[in-house]
């Protein structure tokens, strides 16, 4: 009797797991999810001026293959709303005006001169995208140190002026030691967000502190 009464104790336990894991693999589908700690750097311009001026939103860069079209089109989602129709796409001016297929993300004084002649624009938005590593994976394990990094850069240009009027940063990484998914059961791992989806997220999260601190 007892052999039988461990046997089902020993099914149940192996389908509450089964359970379990699957459930895990179904929310790490949706691998945004977990978290992770967030540090913002503003060299300058922490607060702006976005009630006036025409804003160039420039082509995204970053080393993420998986994201780099997803970063952009955020970006451009999250400062519309701080902008609204004051934002022009790059690839929008381009249609009617010459400008050069590339702009750079650090930008001389006469690439600044030229850009305002070219566009007729007040301001350029640079952003810039950077996974570091992907050492925890989206799978973290109890005691694991390893993390998942990621960075992004923000630079806005005056190109009346012809300077950088704003530079910032956000640095975004997995959090360690987190407690897993099912806190009864320390065997089942937790998610880690991707070093990709830190990058994504540490985006929107940099340009909601320039819509906070607007001075307008």
């Amino acid at each position: 009797m007892n052999g039988i009464n461990n046997y089902i104790y020993s099914t149940f336990n192996v389908k509450s797991y089964m359970k379990k894991l699957t459930l895990f693999v179904i929310v790490c589908a949706f691998y945004s999810c977990g978290s992770a700690k967030y540090d913002y750097f503003f060299d300058t311009g922490k607060e702006l001026d976005f009630s006036t001026g025409k804003w160039i939103m420039n082509r995204t860069v970053s080393n993420s293959k998986k994201f780099d079209t997803q970063l952009y089109y955020n970006s451009v989602e999250d400062f519309k709303k701080i902008l609204g129709d004051s934002l022009i796409e790059i690839h929008t001016l381009r249609a009617s005006k010459l400008i050069a297929p590339e702009i750079k993300f650090n930008l001389s004084d006469l690439e600044l001169k030229e850009l305002r002649k070219a566009t007729d624009c007040d301001y350029i938005i640079n952003i810039g995208g950077n996974v570091i590593s992907d050492g925890a994976g989206s799978i973290g394990f109890e005691g694991e140190t390893s993390s998942n990094r990621a960075s992004v850069s923000v630079a806005i240009y005056d190109l009346n002026l012809g300077e950088l009027i704003s530079s910032s940063q956000v640095y975004g990484k997995t959090l360690p030691n987190q407690e897993p998914i099912f806190p009864d059961d320390k065997s089942v791992p937790s998610i880690n967000p991707s070093p990709h989806m830190i990058m994504l997220n540490g985006a929107r999260k940099l340009i909601h502190k320039y819509q906070k601190n607007r001075l307008n």
